[in-house]
């Protein structure tokens, strides 16, 4: 009996723990989609304010980005780093055609990266 009892509460703790560990990777995309979003339409817009949100985005993800590793590993969550930069050089030349493009590919980055650490049906299957 003390052995199923153990193993109920093994399996609730990682129950639990996967279950906030989703709640987290969504909530931290959706913040990430949104600063994407807003950083695009200043680029459309060719608004000097564009290097100030790429420079607030890459402190705020580099912030989740160390704590995101803690509990789940992908080397995509790495080159989005690089990306970022690449976005910020881009916009720092005054080059916004180009910062569009990188804030494009961001954009399809972090869907991909999302999916891959999301939990989903298919991930049972």
């Amino acid at each position: 009996m003390k052995k199923v009892v153990l193993a109920i509460v093994i399996l609730a703790v990682i129950l639990t723990a996967g279950i906030l560990e989703n709640v987290y990777i969504d909530k931290l995309f959706g913040g990430l989609d949104e600063r994407l979003l807003s950083l695009e339409e200043s680029i459309m817009a060719q608004d000097e304010e564009a290097v100030d949100k790429i420079e607030e985005m890459i402190s705020w993800w580099e912030n989740h980005r160390d704590y995101a590793e803690l509990f789940v590993y992908s080397p995509d969550i790495r080159a989005f780093s690089v990306a970022l930069g690449e976005t910020q050089g881009s916009l720092e030349c005054g080059d916004f055609d180009n910062a569009l493009s990188k804030v494009r590919s961001l954009q399809i980055m972090s869907r991909n990266i999302h999916d891959i650490l999301d939990f989903n049906i298919s991930d049972i299957i």
